[in-house]
């Protein structure tokens, strides 16, 4: 009985560790979000449009599912092309629309969040490359063909780096793992903390975190 108390235990402080990593991590993307969303807005009321697009791609890149502001951004984005193209600005709506491209790109894993929105910005993009000067390596092209080769040159499909999602899981292999062990090891029956062991395996914890965000920028 005793045994199985102290295996509940230790179960409870890992789900717990790891539960407050997670917590602090999706606070740490949230507010870093809504920073930058709110630092664009300002800027685009006052009419830096440049400005508010590099800080609503940064906006949208601080992802985390359920938060409202990366949408937000995409959308502001969005509109800002629009509007570009309207007043005739294809340089400010090309910019926009990759801004887009980009921060959606730069939050995909095994899956796309904001496909959609990923599409219509990759026809946007195709769409006023073709109509800018040709260069002279596609001159004679017709701006349909130039359009399809550069839709199809976006939309190929290409993976996450292979080294940097290694990392990222070796991150957090040791990350959890490390987590694991420091309950087990770092704090003894009476719930002391065994200062060798705690600083042996908090190390652990303190890289694995570090390589799993490295990971998560880089992969």
């Amino acid at each position: 009985m005793k045994a199985q108390t102290h295996r509940l235990r230790t179960l409870l402080r890992v789900v717990s560790v790891a539960a407050v990593f997670l917590a602090a991590l999706s606070a740490r993307v949230v507010i870093s979000s809504r920073s930058e969303l709110l630092q664009a807005q300002q800027l685009r009321q006052k009419g830096d449009l440049p400005a508010s697009v590099v800080h609503f791609r940064r906006a949208a890149r601080w992802y985390v599912p359920g938060s409202p502001y990366h949408v937000q951004a995409l959308s502001e984005l969005a509109e800002i092309a629009h509007q570009a193209e309207q007043r005739q600005d294809p340089a400010l709506a090309l910019t926009s629309y990759r801004a887009i491209r980009s921060a959606i790109m730069s939050i995909r894993s095994f899956f796309t969040p904001e496909l959609s929105r990923l599409n219509a910005a990759n026809r946007r993009i195709a769409e006023l490359v073709a109509s800018a000067p040709a260069p002279p390596i596609d001159a004679g092209k017709s701006r349909e063909t130039l359009r399809e080769e550069h839709l199809a040159l976006l939309e190929a499909q290409h993976g996450p780096d292979i080294f940097w999602t290694c990392v990222l899981l070796l991150g957090f292999v040791a990350w959890v793992g490390g987590a694991f062990v420091f309950s087990i090891r770092a704090i003894d029956e009476a719930d002391s903390f065994v200062w060798t062991e705690a600083r042996r395996w908090g190390t652990v914890i303190v890289i694995g975190f570090g390589l799993f965000i490295l990971g998560m920028s880089l992969a």
